[in-house]
């Protein structure tokens, strides 16, 4: 069996309230937003029923008497993993059908936020935990611990921690988790004389040994590329057991772990010359993807960008990579960065308990959808994992020589310690903006790095102070 201690996640953030109570600024704020909401909805025509609806009649014993409503993005529209779930709800007795809603760009309300906080009825929609805060600020989910109990259903024995809890209530059921990887091109490594990396013992250090003995930039090639996302400016902290929020709710960046992280982050370009400087990827508008150019060694990022291997059409090469865990600091516990994706039951569901069902009904079995997800649970064993790897995962990495073996020890290790890769908590979105903002000023030498520290620490406990008045 996979043990339990793989997933003690993480959502400690989650039990701790750090999500803010709806305050009557708060109320004032949700009606100016729904006057804003019927507006806009009005003006867009409101959502569009798909025609994803399961095609085996919905059993006379249900007493379901007309579909569940479950939103989606519209990047999400025809996914055939979307249609097998409906299908497989469909074979169990329930009517799913999908309501497609828009992505919402940066910047732009949240379409399904507006339309739950209007009083539009869904049924269930999926998201990650980070982004499913401002639904439970708002008051637009069910908590699903009644219904479990009725049930009879032992939600911790099936998803160990993964489940998302507010305020220690259950209102999420774990669809799958999105696990750190780190990719590379194995052909660089052979242009180096480099022998191939192996899970064991991959460091931080280590990654940065071998990084420098791929670089060239003469030749364009970097040892590594990691983006210029926010999260990496204090992973290094977290892998090390730093928490964002201290006991009173204020931020922790005064942790030294912090300063520690930042430093590391942007030493790997400025210092060790691995990854490309901060303003080598600003002035040549380096894409997220751009390992898939060939000129980088390695890449650590979430899971997702495995895609990069298996959309040869998107993704085009001539060459093979590999995967490994995601680098741990030396003298620590590995550990990986995780995102759990949930699906939750809206407080304007008509049908609460059937939707339950089906939450719980596609938790369990979304990884066997065909869209190459790592489960969320923990009640699997060493059988059947081997065998949805084998069956599932390894076909679509085996033209890169990716081994049953190697995906297990990157997404199926027990001894590798799982951390949110975001934060989750207070003001969340702006202390990103302000560790990207500061963070950026360091990396090109216009602050030094106590300033930069101190002032992510002063717009994270302002920005925590303004969420908790509104």
């Amino acid at each position: 069996m996979l043990d339990t201690e793989r997933t003690t996640l993480i959502l400690g953030s989650a039990r701790r309230n750090r999500t803010g109570g709806i305050t009557m600024k708060k109320l004032v704020a949700i009606v100016l937003c729904l006057c804003l909401a019927l507006t806009m909805l009005t003006a867009c025509g409101g959502a569009n029923s798909s025609s994803q609806v399961g095609s085996t009649p919905t059993s006379a014993g249900s007493g379901q008497t007309k579909p569940l409503r479950w939103a989606i993005k519209a990047s999400e529209a025809g996914r055939q993993e979307i249609q097998n779930l409906i299908d497989l709800a469909a074979e169990n007795g329930i009517q799913v059908e999908t309501v497609v809603l828009p992505d919402p760009a940066a910047g732009e309300a949240d379409k399904l936020l507006i339309s739950l906080m209007g009083g539009e009825s869904f049924d269930l929609f999926m998201t990650a935990y980070a982004n499913a805060i401002p639904y439970y600020n708002a008051g637009v989910l069910e908590p699903l611990d009644s219904y479990a109990e009725q049930a009879g259903y032992d939600v911790e024995k099936t998803f160990g921690q993964y489940p998302a809890r507010f305020d220690d209530q259950l209102y999420g059921m774990p669809a799958f988790v999105d696990t750190a990887v780190t990719l590379y091109n194995k052909a660089l490594f052979d242009k180096a004389g480099i022998p191939y990396p192996t899970a064991e013992n991959w460091t931080w250090e280590e990654f940065i040994r071998v990084g420098k003995q791929l670089t060239n930039e003469a030749e364009g090639i970097y040892g590594a590329f990691n983006p210029l996302w926010a999260h990496y400016n204090y992973m290094y902290a977290m892998q090390k057991g730093a928490e964002h929020y201290k006991a009173d709710g204020t931020s922790n960046y005064d942790d030294p772990l912090f300063k520690e992280a930042l430093k590391f982050y942007y030493d790997l370009g400025n210092v060790e010359h691995v990854n490309p400087e901060y303003l080598v990827q600003k002035s040549k508008q380096m894409p997220l993807d751009y390992f898939t150019s060939g000129n980088i060694g390695m890449s650590v990022a979430g899971g997702w960008t495995t895609v990069w291997l298996t959309d040869t059409e998107k993704y085009p090469r001539d060459w093979k990579a590999g995967m490994l865990p995601m680098p741990y600091p030396e003298g620590e516990k590995p550990s990986t960065s995780v995102v759990v994706s949930n699906f939750y039951v809206p407080a304007t569901s008509e049908q609460k308990e059937l939707a339950f069902q089906c939450a719980a009904l596609f938790a369990e079995n979304m990884y066997l959808m065909g869209g190459g997800r790592v489960p969320a649970r923990v009640d699997l064993t060493d059988e059947e994992i081997n065998s949805y790897i084998e069956s599932s995962l390894a076909p679509s990495l085996a033209n890169d020589g990716i081994t049953v073996e190697e995906i297990r020890a990157a997404w199926f290790n027990p001894e590798i310690r799982p951390f949110d890769e975001k934060v989750v908590g207070a003001a969340a979105a702006d202390i990103n903006k302000a560790f990207m903002d500061e963070g950026g000023l360091y990396a090109i030498g216009e602050q030094d790095l106590d300033t930069t520290m101190a002032n992510i620490k002063a717009r994270a406990d302002k920005a925590i102070q303004d969420t908790a008045e509104q």
